[in-house]
């Protein structure tokens, strides 16, 4: 049996036992067998063992014992929380089940960080789809419902977050709904937002630029804080680039005199993250959509240097540096390939983003023959990682 057919199995596996569209494929299994990956999430364990006919994970090569610290303790540290609040749907959920989902959401995002969404996003999932069920067979305290309700919104946020940089947008579109309702029916109008603000970028890997801009021109008039604000004025120079349109320059120029604000007290917790590490790589994905390549390259690198070396940015330093390799191949600037190249190298199969290997394997489909032998053999390494 080959990958393609061991991974379409475990898929069909998963949607007609766990209800989910697995995201196993080839190149998944690929660094499942290189041990990149050393121990996979529990659903895709299990569809590989009743695809493949064993009984224990032991027999996959997934041996808890054998995983890496480095690669063991975050996980770990997500589980107990996960654990908790499955033990206690039995009992009616309360304060301390929303707490612990708080914890969760925490411990998610810090791991989407340092390993990407597409580890993540199989935990984001099912920790919603917990909770979900919770408040569907009415299991709570009347007193927590509310709060529940902003929480379950919250996780299904992440989880869309996750499922993008997966690259399983349609999923992402659809979880982004579920997230969207539970937040309007919470009254948590911060979360709509920003629910909203991440469904502009699904469009957008879509291909779809107009369905962005529809999302944008809703919140157009609205009275919204300065960050908020900001963010859809930057997610809406992104759709205007994508539609080469010159205006989309003085919309980011907008947008980021606005963040250049302090933070108010009506600036929702969540737009931290919005800083000038991602204005910069924002402004570079808009000179990119105008073709101005020189440009982008300059926004990425700096964008990449802002990054560097911090783990909880270790997803954020892996997609820039593969967006600065991009556009560093395409105008000659060899010098600047090498620099991002040598730190790509070993986040390839540790750090699990669909959107940033995609951009790789673009990248290195086509080595130029122009550059030297230590950058080409970097190249050549980078595509045989991937395979």
């Amino acid at each position: 049996m080959s990958r393609a057919e061991l991974a379409e199995q475990a898929n069909r596996w998963l949607a007609a036992n766990m209800g989910s569209s697995g995201a196993l494929d080839a190149h998944a299994l690929a660094r499942y067998e290189r041990g990149a990956v050393v121990r996979p999430n529990r659903d895709y364990r299990a569809a590989l063992r009743s695809v493949l006919g064993v009984t224990e994970d032991s027999e996959l090569g997934f041996d808890r014992a054998s995983a890496p610290a480095a690669r063991r303790t975050p996980s770990a540290r997500a589980l107990p929380a996960d654990n908790a609040v499955s033990e206690r749907i039995d009992a009616p959920a309360d304060s301390d089940t929303v707490s612990e989902l708080r914890v969760t959401i925490d411990r998610l995002v810090a791991l989407d960080g340092s390993l990407g969404g597409g580890e993540v996003a199989p935990l984001a999932l099912r920790a919603f789809r917990r909770t979900q069920r919770i408040l569907d067979q009415g299991s709570y305290r009347a007193s927590v419902e509310r709060d529940l309700e902003a929480t379950a919104a919250e996780l299904a946020e992440v989880a869309g977050w996750c499922l993008i940089d997966a690259g399983r947008f349609t999923e992402a579109h659809r979880v982004n709904a579920e997230a969207l309702r539970l937040a309007v029916i919470a009254g948590d109008t911060s979360m709509e937002w920003f629910v909203m603000s991440n469904d502009v970028l699904v469009s957008l890997y879509q291909g779809n630029p107009y369905g962005a801009l529809r999302i944008v021109r809703r919140f157009s008039e609205a009275n919204l804080p300065n960050r908020v604000r900001a963010l859809f004025e930057i997610r809406q120079a992104r759709a205007l680039a994508a539609l080469e349109s010159p205006a989309a320059l003085d919309v980011f120029d907008k947008a980021r005199s606005e963040l250049t604000e302090s933070f108010t007290h009506r600036d929702p917790s969540w737009t931290w993250w919005v800083d000038q590490r991602e204005l910069a790589v924002q402004r570079g994905h808009v000179h990119d959509g105008l073709g101005h390549s020189h440009d982008a390259l300059r926004d990425m690198l700096e964008s990449w240097e802002l990054s560097r070396g911090k783990e909880h940015l270790r997803w954020a330093t892996y997609i820039t540096a593969a967006n600065a390799l991009r556009l560093s191949l395409r105008v000659g600037a060899w010098q600047e390939a090498e620099r991002v190249t040598t730190e790509i190298l070993p986040m390839v199969g540790e750090v699990s983003s669909v959107r940033t290997e995609s951009i790789l394997r673009r990248t290195v489909a086509e080595i130029p023959r122009n550059i030297s032998s230590t950058l080409a053999g970097e190249l050549e390494q980078i595509r045989t990682e991937l395979d």
